[in-house]
């Protein structure tokens, strides 16, 4: 015998019941992934710079944003600026 060529709505079926379990496990890797960042956040010291600029880094790095020098940020242009010794007679020839 020939076998029964599925319908439409036998695939549109097999379609959503696919889609759903793709749905499930994408949340179980978003969560996994979520933790794991979480984890390397904390480890480097993320838990110190409090919720709302956490947030804000991680919104800027994101989007690849620099992100602005906040409270407790450390700003490694300004850092060197004032690390350089300042020369006499900067600008000058002679």
């Amino acid at each position: 015998m020939p076998k029964k060529k599925p319908s439409a709505l036998d695939a549109l079926t097999r379609l959503n019941e696919e889609r759903r379990m793709l749905e499930t496990r994408g949340a179980d890797v978003r969560r996994a992934a979520a933790l794991e960042l979480g984890l390397a956040v904390l480890d480097a010291g993320g838990a110190s710079l409090g919720m709302a600029r956490l947030r804000e880094l991680v919104i800027d790095a994101v989007a690849g944003d620099k992100p602005a020098p906040g409270k407790g940020d450390r700003d490694p242009a300004h850092e060197q600026k004032a690390a350089a010794p300042a020369r006499s007679g900067e600008g000058s020839h002679g």
